[in-house]
Formats: structure tokens, C-alpha cells, sequence
């Protein structure tokens, strides 16, 4: 089994792994946009806000608000501070942040990692220290390191896939346990 402890650690800023913008002259994470309940249609885009719920999604939708803005395959942050994977298509709300990996796709292992060390950058995100799109890039994550001093994308999906996997097999021998009683 591979062993977090046994692979080097460095820190990282967001800004520099994940896709950034420039917006009035300062480096922001992309985010959804406020648009009013009447402008927003049933549909099958999910709209994902700032609840701790469901994933973060509050409905299905669709618009054609000029502020309407989708993205694919990402992880969402809001600014109190809950954090969750897409791997889909959805819109996001307003103050609602979209992290894509600059130099990879994220995947569900990829992610599941990515997400546990973001929430603890962040843990004291809450309305009354809300998480702003300009503050996001400028905060740190520590990820485990390859040779090269670069992220290990490839041990953090391994990890967690093994993870999986040990848990499975867990969940699996412990159903033949309870089947033979």
C-alpha cells in the first residue's frame, strides 16, 4: 500500500495549479453569476450554489441570460466554504468558485485528493469570513511531490484508487460474513 507519509510534501498556491482570469485587474478564480429565479428555466444543466447538500446542486436548469455560464469537469468551492467534484456540466451560482487543474483533467481519485487538502486551506471559511474569488488563488494547498519537485498527480489518483479498492473489498468481506450467519 502506498504511504503518505513516506512521499515528500510541498505546498502550492491555487493560482499556480488551477486556471485563473483577470477581472478588473485582479487575478480571480472563475465563478458563477447571480441570475434571477425568473430567469432561470427548467432544464437539465445542474445549478450548483453555495448549500452544503446534494452536492451543492439546488436544481436543473437552463438560460439564456447573457451571465449563464456552464463548466466541465471541475470542483466547485464556495465562499463558506463547501467544496465538491463535477464531473459533468453545470452552472454555478454566484459566489461560487470553478477550480480546473491547469495541467491535467481531474478524474473522481484526482479530485477526492485535491478536495481533502482545499478544505483544510479553507476550513475556516464561513459567512463571516467568506471566501472571495481574488482570495482563493492566494491561498495554499500541500500536495505530495514527484522528483521533480512538481505535484504527483499520478501517486494522489493511485492513492485514493487503492483506497477504494481496500475499501471494497472490506465492504465485500464483510457482506459474505453477515450472508454466512
Amino acid at each position: 500500500m502506498l504511504k503518505l507519509n513516506e512521499k515528500n510534501w510541498s505546498d502550492f498556491f491555487i493560482k499556480d495549479l488551477f486556471i485563473t482570469e483577470i477581472y478588473k485587474n485582479k487575478l480571480q478564480m472563475p465563478t458563477g453569476a447571480y441570475i434571477e429565479k425568473k430567469d432561470l428555466l427548467e432544464g437539465s444543466v445542474p445549478r450548483i450554489t453555495v448549500t452544503s447538500q446534494n452536492n451543492g446542486i439546488d436544481s436543473f436548469c437552463f438560460s439564456k441570460h447573457k451571465n449563464f455560464r456552464t463548466f466541465t469537469n471541475f470542483i466547485s468551492v464556495s465562499f463558506l466554504g463547501t467544496v465538491f467534484y463535477h464531473p459533468y456540466t453545470a452552472s454555478l451560482d454566484m459566489k461560487v468558485h470553478c477550480l480546473q487543474l491547469k495541467e491535467k483533467a481531474l478524474n473522481q481519485y484526482l479530485s477526492l485528493f485535491l478536495i481533502t487538502e482545499i478544505k483544510k486551506s479553507i476550513e475556516n471559511a464561513s459567512y463571516g469570513n467568506q471566501l472571495s474569488s481574488t482570495d482563493l488563488p492566494n491561498k495554499r494547498i500541500m500536495l505530495p511531490i514527484d522528483i521533480d519537485g512538481n505535484p504527483d498527480y499520478t501517486f494522489m489518483e493511485t492513492y485514493i484508487e487503492k483506497m477504494f479498492s481496500l475499501k471494497r473489498q472490506e465492504y465485500l468481506k464483510y457482506c459474505k460474513s453477515i450472508e454466512s450467519d
